[in-house]
């Protein structure tokens, strides 16, 4: 008997290492492959990341924001407890000891009762993907025999447990009523025959346990390891804020990311870390509108394309590093590993983005994808010179005439004319500097908004003024579309600009302009508050400064801009505008504050053509119709110019009015129809 105790140690020693280090084989090289990323630093504010490991890992925070997410709360505690209890299983099978938790009665219940949940989370998960079959999963083998696997391991230690009652090597209690119950099942049976289904299920525990330690790193549940370490080192500024490039580095001879090792580390793991749940591939407005963009596989492709050109990768790493010239090593790669717009990416994906970050909001590891888009638009726009006629017209005029459309640099002050709006001069002060922004500048429909919020600023004995022709693009489109170049040549021009006037405070209606000026330009020297309208406004009629008293008795659905919301987290003031209102019965749409659906025009979306599928405003706008409302409030130009075009094109333009928040505060203060 002593012989085969040691035998089944020594096997199960040697299956043990054996599984570690095909574990570790290919774990450490997909590790390298990470490594060949550019460098990133992601290591700042250290208490601001344990707590967001804390709520977002441990609390698992935003997988529980849907109610699929519950089963994965389930299994992933289930697997933490499991584990402990698969230690004591280990040193009780193969030394006789428990491992002094493992005679515990209540971590014994707490083991048993997460083995039952986990067995009901993976029923629903299983009956979710193979049978309700919803858009965002993928029906793969693979995710069938990692359920498999778990259920496997769930029934045999179960089992086990039974067997060993009814062996009366462990006694009966409550605080493990199944595998009590299960015990008395067994109890008639045939001593040798029990021990021999004891044994077998042991080593059927055993290697699958041991199987699954070495499937791990070559699947997609790499994600266990990497998705804690992806929401450790998550981005923690503002989401409104992209890496700015520095174009001065004459080392640099491609701007963007053209190849799979331009990405950064950090950009490299979320491949590993997504979990594949498509909560992304559900609420991008790209894919649901039929673009051939979705965000889910626009991670899979990258974590897909390196793990197979990362061996590649790393001997051109290693040729370098042996003595071989880097421009040698280079031109190695660059010959050898496919280029990832068009042979990973189409240039119609790339395109496709509107940058609504509805993608990120959805994420529960915080995979980062918008700003993959937008190093991949870098390198078309800034390496290749590609774009499609539209876009490279929008940048044209941007360059040429300071604004998208394309409009007369002199007349940009135009829109203000009659309204005796103060036009700062160098040396004067003001408490609110009032930027337009092009569209208010250069659009008809938003020029009625910026003469509206003048008139209510003027009511309300605002400190304000305005720049008139002298005010500069902020330059949002052409960073948004690739050009780093010219945002950058634009956004210099114009903090130089604004540091030759005197105010305390920007204010803003276009919420492009207010993501740039308050999150981007700090880095190029400006350090001014920057407030949007709606937040001025629902603080001055806090304060009884304009007071809306004129009933105006409809149903109104609110729009969120995707840069006012999900950029910078204002979803409260434009509804407190609404709800001030008399008469006005705010009805919200499915898909609104964090889960709202963009109009389309983010992204440089207001400049490119929809080539594909449906055009997202006229989904947006298919929404709000279902609310009911007879109209649709917006607080943001783009959007604004995106949903009445909508309106127009389902034909219920009429029927269903198109307002910036302003106008219908403004019609209530003052009075107007």
């Amino acid at each position: 008997m002593v012989a085969i105790a040691v035998l089944r140690i020594v096997i199960f020693l040697a299956l043990l290492v054996t599984s570690v280090y095909l574990f570790w084989s290919a774990f450490s090289k997909r590790y390298r492959y990470l490594r060949l990323g550019v460098e990133e630093n992601r290591t700042d504010n250290t208490g601001e990341r344990i707590k967001s490991f804390l709520k977002y890992v441990l609390a698992q925070g935003k997988v529980i924001a849907e109610p699929s997410g519950l089963g994965h709360f389930v299994i992933f505690w289930g697997f933490i407890i499991l584990s402990f209890g698969t230690l004591d299983f280990i040193a009780y099978q193969y030394f006789g000891v428990h491992l002094p938790y493992g005679e515990w009665s209540w971590f014994a219940f707490l083991h048993e009762l997460f083995s039952l949940l986990v067995l009901a989370a993976i029923g629903v998960a299983f009956y979710r993907r193979y049978v309700l079959q919803p858009m965002r999963l993928d029906i793969s083998i693979e995710a069938g025999v990692i359920l498999g696997l778990i259920t496997i391991l769930v029934i045999s230690d179960l089992l086990v447990s039974g067997l060993q009652i009814a062996l009366r090597e462990e006694a009966p209690s409550a605080a493990i009523p199944i595998a009590t119950w299960l015990g008395t099942v067994f109890a008639g049976g045939s001593p040798g025959v029990l021990r021999g289904f004891h044994e077998a299920f042991v080593w059927v525990h055993i290697l699958t346990l041991l199987g699954f330690l070495v499937y791990i790193p070559r699947s997609k549940h790499l994600h266990m390891i990497a998705a804690p370490f992806n929401v450790y080192f998550r981005k923690l500024g503002s989401p409104g804020k992209l890496k700015t490039l520095d174009l001065e580095d004459e080392s640099v001879e491609e701007f963007g990311v053209g190849r799979v090792d331009q990405f950064t580390w950090k950009q490299l793991l979320d491949g590993y870390a997504c979990t594949e749940c498509g909560r992304c591939h559900v609420n991008c407005p790209a894919t649901l509108s039929g673009k051939p963009l979705s965000p889910k596989y626009l991670i899979l492709k990258m974590r897909d394309h390196l793990v197979q050109v990362g061996d590649t990768l790393l001997a051109q790493q290693r040729m370098a590093a042996a003595g071989a010239g880097a421009g040698d090593a280079g031109a190695a790669v660059a010959t050898e590993i496919p280029s990832l717009i068009g042979d990973v990416y189409t240039e119609d994906e790339i395109w496709a983005c509107t940058t609504c970050r509805a993608c990120e909001e959805a994420c529960p590891v915080f995979n980062e994808h918008v700003d993959k888009i937008i190093d991949l638009r870098r390198y078309l726009v800034l390496t290749e010179g590609k774009m499609e006629p539209e876009i490279s017209r929008a940048l044209n005029n941007l360059e040429r005439q300071g604004n998208p459309w394309g409009r007369s640099r002199s007349s940009r002050g135009d829109w203000a004319e009659g309204l005796d709006v103060r036009v700062l001069e160098e040396g004067e002060e003001v408490e609110y500097l009032y930027y337009a922004g092009c569209a208010a500048s250069y659009d008809d429909r938003n020029n009625k908004v910026a003469r509206t919020l003048v008139g209510l600023l003027q009511k309300a004995g605002v400190d304000f003024a305005i720049l008139g022709s002298a005010e500069e693009c902020c330059g949002e489109s052409a960073r948004r579309l690739g050009n780093e170049f010219l945002f950058q040549q634009m956004a210099e021009q114009n903090v130089e600009s604004l540091k030759n006037y005197k105010f305390k405070k920007i204010i803003t209606a276009d919420p492009h302009c207010f993501n740039t000026l308050k999150n981007e330009y700090p880095e190029l020297g400006l350090e001014v508050p920057v407030i949007h309208h709606t937040q001025l406004l629902a603080d001055l009629v806090l304060e009884g400064k304009l007071k809306p008293e004129k009933e105006l008795d409809m149903d109104v659905t609110y729009h969120d801009s995707c840069y006012l919301g999900r950029y910078n987290g204002e979803y409260d003031a434009p509804r407190f505008i609404l709800e001030s209102i008399p008469g006005v019965h705010l009805v919200e749409m499915e898909r609104s504050r964090e889960r709202g659906m963009c109009c389309g025009g983010g992204g440089g979306g207001m400049w490119k053509e929809e080539k594909h599928g449906t055009r997202i405003n006229v989904m947006r706008t298919e929404q709000a119709m279902e609310t009911g409302a007879r109209a649709i409030a917006s607080a943001c130009p783009y959007c604004l110019i995106m949903m009445e075009d909508g309106t127009k094109a389902k034909g219920v333009a009429d029927e269903m009015k198109t307002f910036d928040v302003v106008e219908m505060l403004d019609q209530s203060v003052n009075g107007k129809s």
